[in-house]
């Protein structure tokens, strides 16, 4: 009981500190200046489809960290294959269809229940369209003008991280229509 107390205790004096900063940086101006930036994304849409692309599943078998690469897939693959306000989205190999959760799936679907995530986990990769390195601070949906399960051919470089974690860093995308 006593530990508990002294738990809650140290929560609220960390909730106060966090919210105590200088009045400037807590005002609606500042506030929504910063979320409202407003990117150019034209410099992220390439003109024409980059050659030899590759799924997610062949990249995430033979791609190191690092490597230049030119991925295709859907976007999709997640209830929610967005990143909120950034350029960042899911992306699913191009052949996989994606079958209702409880739905058995068979050769070449995924299906979306939660019960899937391993199986899912193959198929897609997660998508950060970055410049000079940093994500682009601007929801992919605005910035590329793209919808969930657009066809899009991405350029960029493969991040894999030691628990095998794969993710395309993006400088280009070519969306087909």
């Amino acid at each position: 009981m006593k530990a508990s107390l002294y738990i809650t205790a140290i929560a609220s004096a960390l909730s106060l500190s966090i919210g105590c900063g200088s009045p400037a940086s807590t005002t609606p101006e500042s506030s929504a200046t910063a979320t409202s930036a407003i990117v150019n994304g034209e410099k992220y849409l390439l003109a024409e489809e980059p050659d030899d692309a590759v799924g997610v599943i062949e990249a995430r078998e033979t791609a190191s960290n690092g490597d230049p690469l030119v991925i295709v897939g859907r976007i999709g693959g997640s209830d929610k294959p967005w990143v909120e306000g950034r350029a960042a989205f899911m992306l699913l190999d191009a052949s996989m269809a994606v079958v209702a959760e409880g739905t058995e799936s068979a050769e070449g679907e995924v299906c979306m229940g939660d019960c899937c995530a391993d199986e899912r986990a193959e198929c897609t990769t997660l998508v950060k369209v970055v410049d000079n390195g940093a994500l682009v601070p601007a929801d992919s949906r605005q910035l590329l003008g793209v919808k969930e399960n657009d066809f899009v051919v991405i350029r960029g470089k493969a991040s894999k991280d030691e628990s095998g974690n794969f993710t395309v860093l993006a400088d280009g995308v070519f969306i087909r229509r």
